[in-house]
Protein backbone atom coordinates (compact mmCIF):
# COMPACT_ATOMS: atom_id res chain seq x y z
CA UNK A 1 0.00 0.00 0.00
CA UNK A 2 3.04 2.27 -0.18
CA UNK A 3 1.74 3.91 -3.38
CA UNK A 4 -1.51 5.07 -1.73
CA UNK A 5 -1.86 8.38 0.10
CA UNK A 6 -1.42 8.02 3.89
CA UNK A 7 -5.12 8.67 4.56
CA UNK A 8 -6.24 5.90 2.21
CA UNK A 9 -3.62 3.55 3.66
CA UNK A 10 -4.89 4.20 7.18
CA UNK A 11 -8.50 3.55 6.15
CA UNK A 12 -7.52 0.35 4.32
CA UNK A 13 -5.59 -0.94 7.33
CA UNK A 14 -8.50 -0.07 9.64
CA UNK A 15 -10.92 -1.98 7.41
CA UNK A 16 -8.53 -4.94 7.40
CA UNK A 17 -8.56 -4.89 11.20
CA UNK A 18 -12.36 -4.77 11.23
CA UNK A 19 -12.47 -7.61 8.71
CA UNK A 20 -10.17 -9.88 10.73
CA UNK A 21 -11.95 -9.31 14.03
CA UNK A 22 -15.42 -9.34 12.48
CA UNK A 23 -14.89 -12.65 10.70
CA UNK A 24 -13.59 -14.25 13.89
CA UNK A 25 -16.50 -12.98 15.99
CA UNK A 26 -19.17 -13.92 13.45
CA UNK A 27 -17.66 -17.37 12.94
CA UNK A 28 -17.80 -18.06 16.67
CA UNK A 29 -21.09 -16.37 17.59
CA UNK A 30 -23.23 -16.34 14.45
CA UNK A 31 -25.99 -13.74 14.31
CA UNK A 32 -26.52 -13.49 18.06
CA UNK A 33 -23.90 -10.80 18.66
CA UNK A 34 -22.11 -8.05 16.64
CA UNK A 35 -20.61 -9.56 13.49
CA UNK A 36 -18.64 -8.70 10.38
CA UNK A 37 -20.67 -5.69 9.21
CA UNK A 38 -20.76 -4.19 12.69
CA UNK A 39 -17.01 -4.42 13.12
CA UNK A 40 -16.38 -2.92 9.68
CA UNK A 41 -18.52 0.09 10.65
CA UNK A 42 -16.69 0.40 13.99
CA UNK A 43 -13.34 0.18 12.16
CA UNK A 44 -14.36 2.93 9.75
CA UNK A 45 -15.50 5.12 12.64
CA UNK A 46 -12.18 4.66 14.44
CA UNK A 47 -10.18 5.53 11.32
CA UNK A 48 -12.26 8.62 10.57
CA UNK A 49 -11.92 9.90 14.14
CA UNK A 50 -8.18 9.40 13.94
CA UNK A 51 -7.90 11.21 10.61
CA UNK A 52 -10.09 14.17 11.61
CA UNK A 53 -8.30 14.64 14.96
CA UNK A 54 -11.34 16.22 16.61
CA UNK A 55 -11.33 15.23 20.31
CA UNK A 56 -15.03 16.04 20.77
CA UNK A 57 -15.98 13.84 17.81
CA UNK A 58 -13.78 11.01 19.05
CA UNK A 59 -15.28 11.12 22.56
CA UNK A 60 -18.82 11.27 21.12
CA UNK A 61 -18.20 8.33 18.77
CA UNK A 62 -16.65 6.24 21.51
CA UNK A 63 -19.48 7.07 23.91
CA UNK A 64 -22.06 6.16 21.28
CA UNK A 65 -20.38 2.80 20.66
CA UNK A 66 -20.34 2.09 24.41
CA UNK A 67 -24.04 3.02 24.75
CA UNK A 68 -25.15 0.96 21.76
CA UNK A 69 -23.21 -2.15 22.79
CA UNK A 70 -24.48 -1.84 26.37
CA UNK A 71 -28.09 -1.61 25.19
CA UNK A 72 -27.54 -4.57 22.87
CA UNK A 73 -26.05 -6.60 25.71
CA UNK A 74 -28.90 -5.77 28.12
CA UNK A 75 -31.58 -6.63 25.55
CA UNK A 76 -29.96 -9.90 24.48
CA UNK A 77 -32.06 -12.95 25.35
CA UNK A 78 -28.98 -15.15 25.76
CA UNK A 79 -26.30 -13.44 27.75
CA UNK A 80 -22.81 -14.79 27.93
CA UNK A 81 -19.61 -13.02 28.76
CA UNK A 82 -18.80 -9.49 27.72
CA UNK A 83 -15.76 -10.37 25.61
CA UNK A 84 -17.36 -9.12 22.40
CA UNK A 85 -18.21 -5.77 24.00
CA UNK A 86 -14.59 -5.26 25.03
CA UNK A 87 -13.46 -6.36 21.57
CA UNK A 88 -15.69 -3.65 20.08
CA UNK A 89 -13.81 -1.01 22.09
CA UNK A 90 -10.46 -2.54 21.20
CA UNK A 91 -11.37 -2.49 17.51
CA UNK A 92 -12.20 1.21 17.61
CA UNK A 93 -8.92 2.04 19.37
CA UNK A 94 -6.82 -0.17 17.09
CA UNK A 95 -8.30 1.48 14.01
CA UNK A 96 -7.67 4.89 15.55
CA UNK A 97 -4.04 3.81 16.04
CA UNK A 98 -3.59 3.16 12.31
CA UNK A 99 -3.76 6.94 11.76
CA UNK A 100 -0.78 7.65 14.07
CA UNK A 101 2.38 7.18 11.96
CA UNK A 102 4.47 9.12 14.49
CA UNK A 103 3.90 6.31 17.00
CA UNK A 104 4.61 3.64 14.37
CA UNK A 105 0.90 3.03 14.70
CA UNK A 106 -0.02 1.07 11.54
CA UNK A 107 2.31 -1.92 12.02
CA UNK A 108 1.69 -1.89 15.77
CA UNK A 109 -2.09 -1.92 15.24
CA UNK A 110 -1.89 -4.82 12.77
CA UNK A 111 0.40 -6.80 15.09
CA UNK A 112 -1.88 -6.23 18.08
CA UNK A 113 -4.89 -7.24 15.99
CA UNK A 114 -3.26 -10.53 14.99
CA UNK A 115 -2.47 -11.23 18.63
CA UNK A 116 -6.02 -10.36 19.67
CA UNK A 117 -7.59 -12.61 17.02
CA UNK A 118 -5.24 -15.44 17.98
CA UNK A 119 -6.25 -15.10 21.64
CA UNK A 120 -9.94 -15.08 20.70
CA UNK A 121 -9.55 -18.07 18.39
CA UNK A 122 -7.73 -20.18 21.01
CA UNK A 123 -10.18 -19.42 23.80
CA UNK A 124 -10.86 -23.04 24.76
CA UNK A 125 -7.20 -24.01 24.73
CA UNK A 126 -6.25 -21.00 26.85
CA UNK A 127 -9.03 -21.68 29.35
CA UNK A 128 -8.03 -25.32 29.61
CA UNK A 129 -4.38 -24.42 30.09
CA UNK A 130 -5.10 -21.84 32.79
CA UNK A 131 -7.70 -23.88 34.69
CA UNK A 132 -6.28 -27.37 34.36
CA UNK A 133 -2.58 -27.14 33.55
CA UNK A 134 -1.14 -23.98 35.09
CA UNK A 135 -0.34 -24.44 38.78
CA UNK A 136 -0.01 -21.73 41.36
CA UNK A 137 3.76 -22.07 41.69
CA UNK A 138 4.12 -21.94 37.87
CA UNK A 139 2.19 -18.68 37.78
CA UNK A 140 4.27 -17.28 40.63
CA UNK A 141 7.49 -18.23 38.83
CA UNK A 142 6.15 -16.63 35.66
CA UNK A 143 5.83 -13.36 37.55
CA UNK A 144 9.42 -13.69 38.78
CA UNK A 145 10.60 -14.43 35.27
CA UNK A 146 8.88 -11.33 33.91
CA UNK A 147 10.33 -9.28 36.77
CA UNK A 148 13.94 -10.07 35.85
CA UNK A 149 13.22 -8.88 32.29
CA UNK A 150 11.01 -5.84 32.74
CA UNK A 151 11.98 -4.60 36.22
CA UNK A 152 15.57 -5.57 37.01
CA UNK A 153 17.12 -5.29 33.54
CA UNK A 154 16.02 -1.66 32.88
CA UNK A 155 17.37 -0.62 36.30
CA UNK A 156 20.89 -1.91 35.65
CA UNK A 157 23.55 0.63 34.57
CA UNK A 158 24.67 0.52 30.96
CA UNK A 159 28.40 1.07 31.47
CA UNK A 160 31.32 -1.35 31.85
CA UNK A 161 33.28 -1.58 35.09
CA UNK A 162 36.29 -3.27 36.67
CA UNK A 163 39.70 -4.21 35.23
CA UNK A 164 39.70 -3.97 31.45
CA UNK A 165 36.04 -2.92 31.80
CA UNK A 166 35.15 -6.61 31.85
CA UNK A 167 31.95 -6.30 33.89
CA UNK A 168 28.92 -4.96 32.05
CA UNK A 169 25.88 -5.47 34.31
CA UNK A 170 23.39 -5.31 31.45
CA UNK A 171 25.32 -7.76 29.28
CA UNK A 172 25.75 -10.24 32.13
CA UNK A 173 22.08 -9.92 33.08
CA UNK A 174 21.10 -10.43 29.45
CA UNK A 175 22.93 -13.76 29.61
CA UNK A 176 21.00 -14.58 32.79
CA UNK A 177 17.76 -13.76 30.95
CA UNK A 178 18.72 -16.00 28.02
CA UNK A 179 19.52 -18.96 30.27
CA UNK A 180 16.30 -18.45 32.24
CA UNK A 181 14.24 -18.03 29.05
CA UNK A 182 15.48 -21.26 27.52
CA UNK A 183 14.91 -23.16 30.76
CA UNK A 184 11.44 -21.64 31.02
CA UNK A 185 10.62 -22.56 27.42
CA UNK A 186 11.97 -26.05 28.00
CA UNK A 187 9.84 -26.59 31.07
CA UNK A 188 6.54 -25.66 29.43
CA UNK A 189 7.32 -27.27 26.06
CA UNK A 190 8.03 -30.56 27.86
CA UNK A 191 4.83 -30.16 29.86
CA UNK A 192 2.66 -29.43 26.83
CA UNK A 193 4.34 -31.49 24.10
CA UNK A 194 5.93 -34.31 26.06
CA UNK A 195 9.50 -34.67 27.28
CA UNK A 196 11.22 -35.56 24.02
CA UNK A 197 9.36 -33.31 21.58
CA UNK A 198 9.54 -30.47 24.08
CA UNK A 199 13.31 -30.80 24.33
CA UNK A 200 13.64 -30.73 20.54
CA UNK A 201 11.70 -27.46 20.43
CA UNK A 202 13.85 -26.06 23.23
CA UNK A 203 17.02 -27.04 21.37
CA UNK A 204 15.88 -25.42 18.14
CA UNK A 205 14.89 -22.10 19.71
CA UNK A 206 17.91 -22.19 21.99
CA UNK A 207 20.23 -22.70 19.03
CA UNK A 208 18.68 -19.76 17.21
CA UNK A 209 18.84 -17.48 20.25
CA UNK A 210 22.14 -18.38 21.97
CA UNK A 211 23.90 -21.73 21.88
CA UNK A 212 25.89 -20.76 24.96
CA UNK A 213 22.75 -20.07 26.96
CA UNK A 214 21.08 -23.20 25.54
CA UNK A 215 24.04 -25.35 26.56
CA UNK A 216 24.00 -23.86 30.04
CA UNK A 217 20.25 -24.41 30.44
CA UNK A 218 20.33 -27.99 29.15
CA UNK A 219 23.30 -28.83 31.36
CA UNK A 220 21.42 -27.52 34.37
CA UNK A 221 18.33 -29.50 33.41
CA UNK A 222 20.39 -32.68 33.06
CA UNK A 223 21.81 -32.21 36.56
CA UNK A 224 18.24 -32.15 37.88
CA UNK A 225 17.19 -35.13 35.74
CA UNK A 226 20.31 -37.35 35.44
CA UNK A 227 18.41 -40.40 34.19
CA UNK A 228 17.99 -38.83 30.77
CA UNK A 229 21.61 -38.19 29.84
CA UNK A 230 21.26 -39.23 26.19
CA UNK A 231 18.17 -37.08 25.65
CA UNK A 232 19.82 -33.92 27.02
CA UNK A 233 23.01 -34.70 25.10
CA UNK A 234 20.89 -34.99 21.95
CA UNK A 235 19.19 -31.64 22.62
CA UNK A 236 22.50 -29.86 23.30
CA UNK A 237 24.06 -31.30 20.14
CA UNK A 238 21.04 -30.18 18.09
CA UNK A 239 21.15 -26.65 19.52
CA UNK A 240 24.83 -26.33 18.62
CA UNK A 241 24.33 -27.77 15.13
CA UNK A 242 21.76 -25.04 14.45
CA UNK A 243 24.43 -22.47 15.23
CA UNK A 244 26.11 -22.97 11.84
CA UNK A 245 23.12 -22.00 9.63
CA UNK A 246 22.60 -18.98 11.87
CA UNK A 247 26.20 -17.82 11.34
CA UNK A 248 25.88 -18.36 7.60
CA UNK A 249 22.71 -16.24 7.46
CA UNK A 250 24.51 -13.42 9.30
CA UNK A 251 27.46 -13.59 6.90
CA UNK A 252 25.15 -13.64 3.89
CA UNK A 253 23.80 -10.22 4.84
CA UNK A 254 27.24 -8.68 5.38
CA UNK A 255 29.51 -10.47 2.88
CA UNK A 256 27.73 -12.72 0.39
CA UNK A 257 30.98 -13.81 -1.25
CA UNK A 258 32.51 -15.02 1.98
CA UNK A 259 29.23 -16.70 2.92
CA UNK A 260 29.25 -18.59 -0.38
CA UNK A 261 32.79 -19.86 0.23
CA UNK A 262 31.98 -20.90 3.78
CA UNK A 263 28.68 -22.58 2.85
CA UNK A 264 30.13 -26.08 2.19
CA UNK A 265 31.97 -26.05 5.52
CA UNK A 266 28.97 -24.95 7.59
CA UNK A 267 26.58 -27.20 5.64
CA UNK A 268 28.70 -30.30 6.28
CA UNK A 269 29.11 -29.41 9.97
CA UNK A 270 25.35 -28.95 10.30
CA UNK A 271 24.66 -32.23 8.53
CA UNK A 272 27.14 -34.11 10.72
CA UNK A 273 25.59 -32.59 13.84
CA UNK A 274 22.06 -33.54 12.81
CA UNK A 275 23.15 -37.07 11.85
CA UNK A 276 24.74 -37.40 15.27
CA UNK A 277 21.48 -36.22 16.85
CA UNK A 278 19.49 -38.81 14.90
CA UNK A 279 21.88 -41.54 16.01
CA UNK A 280 21.54 -40.38 19.60
CA UNK A 281 17.76 -40.58 19.26
CA UNK A 282 18.11 -44.31 18.67
CA UNK A 283 20.00 -44.61 21.95
CA UNK A 284 17.27 -42.89 23.97
CA UNK A 285 15.55 -45.38 26.32
CA UNK A 286 12.07 -44.79 24.90
CA UNK A 287 13.29 -45.59 21.36
CA UNK A 288 15.31 -48.63 22.35
CA UNK A 289 12.26 -50.54 23.55
CA UNK A 290 12.95 -49.85 27.22
CA UNK A 291 10.59 -47.95 29.47
CA UNK A 292 11.38 -44.26 29.48
CA UNK A 293 12.25 -42.82 32.89
CA UNK A 294 9.62 -40.73 34.52
CA UNK A 295 10.17 -37.07 33.89
CA UNK A 296 10.26 -34.95 37.02
CA UNK A 297 9.51 -31.38 35.99
CA UNK A 298 11.09 -29.13 38.56
CA UNK A 299 10.74 -25.44 39.17
CA UNK A 300 10.23 -23.66 35.81
CA UNK A 301 12.20 -20.67 37.03
CA UNK A 302 15.24 -20.99 39.24
CA UNK A 303 17.30 -17.83 39.44
CA UNK A 304 20.29 -19.14 41.43
CA UNK A 305 21.71 -21.44 38.68
CA UNK A 306 21.24 -18.70 36.08
CA UNK A 307 23.10 -16.26 38.33
CA UNK A 308 25.97 -18.74 38.67
CA UNK A 309 26.22 -18.97 34.90
CA UNK A 310 26.11 -15.20 34.69
CA UNK A 311 29.03 -15.01 37.12
CA UNK A 312 30.93 -17.57 35.04
CA UNK A 313 30.23 -15.49 31.94
CA UNK A 314 31.72 -12.42 33.65
CA UNK A 315 34.83 -14.38 34.70
CA UNK A 316 35.34 -15.57 31.12
CA UNK A 317 35.02 -11.97 29.98
CA UNK A 318 37.76 -10.93 32.38
CA UNK A 319 40.07 -13.74 31.24
CA UNK A 320 39.52 -12.99 27.57
CA UNK A 321 40.22 -9.28 27.94
CA UNK A 322 43.31 -9.96 30.05
CA UNK A 323 44.67 -12.36 27.42
CA UNK A 324 43.97 -9.86 24.66
CA UNK A 325 45.82 -7.11 26.56
CA UNK A 326 48.90 -9.33 26.79
CA UNK A 327 48.98 -10.70 23.25
CA UNK A 328 47.69 -7.55 21.59
CA UNK A 329 47.22 -7.76 17.86
CA UNK A 330 48.29 -11.38 17.31
CA UNK A 331 45.49 -12.20 14.89
CA UNK A 332 45.07 -15.94 15.44
CA UNK A 333 45.04 -15.73 19.23
CA UNK A 334 42.85 -12.65 19.17
CA UNK A 335 40.32 -14.53 17.05
CA UNK A 336 40.32 -17.42 19.50
CA UNK A 337 39.87 -15.13 22.49
CA UNK A 338 37.07 -13.11 20.86
CA UNK A 339 35.29 -16.15 19.46
CA UNK A 340 35.30 -17.84 22.84
CA UNK A 341 32.36 -15.69 23.88
CA UNK A 342 30.66 -14.44 20.73
CA UNK A 343 31.12 -16.24 17.42
CA UNK A 344 28.56 -14.03 15.69
CA UNK A 345 30.50 -10.87 16.56
CA UNK A 346 33.86 -12.21 15.41
CA UNK A 347 32.33 -13.62 12.20
CA UNK A 348 30.89 -10.18 11.43
CA UNK A 349 34.23 -8.52 12.19
CA UNK A 350 36.17 -10.90 9.95
CA UNK A 351 33.62 -10.46 7.16
CA UNK A 352 34.01 -6.67 7.36
CA UNK A 353 37.83 -6.97 7.41
CA UNK A 354 37.59 -9.03 4.23
CA UNK A 355 35.41 -6.39 2.54
CA UNK A 356 37.89 -3.67 3.53
CA UNK A 357 40.79 -5.67 2.10
CA UNK A 358 42.51 -6.05 5.46
CA UNK A 359 42.02 -9.81 5.49
CA UNK A 360 42.08 -12.41 2.72
CA UNK A 361 39.08 -14.70 2.25
CA UNK A 362 41.16 -17.74 3.26
CA UNK A 363 42.32 -16.08 6.47
CA UNK A 364 38.72 -15.04 7.25
CA UNK A 365 37.51 -18.62 6.81
CA UNK A 366 40.27 -19.98 9.06
CA UNK A 367 39.51 -17.28 11.63
CA UNK A 368 35.82 -18.22 11.76
CA UNK A 369 36.68 -21.90 12.26
CA UNK A 370 39.12 -20.95 15.04
CA UNK A 371 36.41 -18.87 16.69
CA UNK A 372 33.97 -21.80 16.48
CA UNK A 373 36.58 -24.06 18.06
CA UNK A 374 37.22 -21.64 20.92
CA UNK A 375 33.50 -21.20 21.45
CA UNK A 376 33.02 -24.98 21.56
CA UNK A 377 35.74 -25.22 24.22
CA UNK A 378 34.02 -22.59 26.36
CA UNK A 379 30.64 -24.31 26.02
CA UNK A 380 32.22 -27.62 26.98
CA UNK A 381 33.47 -25.94 30.15
CA UNK A 382 30.03 -24.52 30.81
CA UNK A 383 28.53 -27.98 30.28
CA UNK A 384 31.02 -29.40 32.80
CA UNK A 385 30.24 -26.64 35.26
CA UNK A 386 26.48 -27.10 34.93
CA UNK A 387 26.00 -30.78 34.17
CA UNK A 388 29.17 -32.53 35.25
CA UNK A 389 31.85 -34.50 33.37
CA UNK A 390 29.53 -37.13 31.87
CA UNK A 391 27.45 -34.56 30.06
CA UNK A 392 30.41 -32.35 29.11
CA UNK A 393 32.55 -35.15 27.64
CA UNK A 394 29.70 -36.43 25.51
CA UNK A 395 28.96 -32.96 24.21
CA UNK A 396 32.67 -32.44 23.54
CA UNK A 397 32.67 -35.55 21.35
CA UNK A 398 29.88 -33.99 19.25
CA UNK A 399 31.84 -30.75 18.95
CA UNK A 400 34.97 -32.64 17.98
CA UNK A 401 33.20 -34.58 15.25
CA UNK A 402 31.62 -31.45 13.73
CA UNK A 403 34.79 -29.35 13.94
CA UNK A 404 37.10 -32.01 12.52
CA UNK A 405 34.72 -32.53 9.60
CA UNK A 406 34.56 -28.80 9.00
CA UNK A 407 38.34 -28.49 9.15
CA UNK A 408 38.67 -31.30 6.61
CA UNK A 409 36.31 -29.59 4.16
CA UNK A 410 38.01 -26.23 4.72
CA UNK A 411 41.46 -27.68 4.03
CA UNK A 412 40.14 -29.04 0.75
CA UNK A 413 38.76 -25.61 -0.24
CA UNK A 414 41.90 -23.60 0.63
Amino acid sequence: MSGLPPTWTAVAEALLIGLLIGVQRETVQGDRRPGLRDFLVIALAGALCGLLQQPALTVAALAAIVVFTTIYYLRATERGGITTEFVVLATFLLCYLTTAPDLNGPPLAIALTIGLVFALETKSQLHRFVRESLTQFEFRDTLRFLAIIFIIYPLLPEGAYGPYEFFSPRRVWLFVILVSSISYLGYFSQKLLGPDRGLVLTAIFGGLASTTAATAALARNYREDPERLTVYWQAAALANAIQFPRIWAILLVVNAGLAARLLPVLAVMTAIGIIKVLLLARLAPAEAGQPAPKVHLGNPFRLAPALRFGALFAVIQLGSRWAYSIVGSASAFTTVVAGALDVDAIALSLAEFNIEGRLSPDDALVGILLALTANAAVKTGIAWFGGGPSFALRLASSFLLMLLTGAGVLSFLL
